[in-house]
């Protein structure tokens, strides 16, 4: 048999299943497809892991922590763009991501709207547009009540993506049991 038939069946099986993905040199982008301006990926143009083809990918981002100045950015936020930026360069459609993020601890400051964020720190929120991004891209922001009002915050405070949940905890046994996996 001629090698061109012999590769004749394997490439329309990729082509049909969806699995043939875009060449990709492996460089770094600075961000995008699926956020722009945030979540740097690197192509892996040699990995031996297909994605799964047709797969609903559920995830959930524990944003316990907040490295950094106030100034700076949450690099959980950041995390889940570049989660969402890697699939999507790699041809998963962002309907096939269901992300969510479980906002707790020091991390509460991270999700404080502009005005409430400037009188408490006297500095803009940084993660504002990126949380805007991520919103629109379809991820689901949960805050900790009980991290919300230990920390002296109100629910008034925070933006209006973010919605109050009983506790941290409760969120990611709830989101786990529906099929998140979880991304400490």
């Amino acid at each position: 048999m001629h090698a061109r038939f012999r590769f004749a069946p394997l490439l329309l099986a990729l082509l049909f299943t969806g699995a043939a993905a875009k060449a990709d040199d492996g460089a770094m982008t600075d961000s995008g497809p699926a956020i722009d301006g945030y979540g740097p990926t690197y192509g892996i143009p040699d990995r031996d892991v297909a994605l799964p083809v047709d797969f609903k990918f559920r995830a959930v981002f524990d944003a316990a922590s907040y490295a950094g100045k106030t100034s700076s950015l949450n690099t959980t936020l950041v995390s889940a763009a570049r989660y969402l930026n890697m699939h999507a360069r790699n041809g998963v459609a962002v309907e096939n991501m269901q992300l969510a993020v479980v906002i707790h601890g020091a991390a509460v400051r991270s999700i404080l709207n502009s005005e409430s964020h400037n009188e408490r720190y006297d500095e803009e929120n940084p993660n504002l547009e990126l949380v805007t991004r991520l919103h629109e891209a379809g991820v689901k922001f949960y805050v900790c009540g009980q991290s919300l009002t230990f920390g002296g915050f109100n629910k008034n405070e925070l933006v209006p993506e973010a919605k109050v949940a009983l506790s941290a905890m409760t969120m990611l046994t709830v989101l786990q049991s529906e099929g998140y996996a979880l991304l400490p």
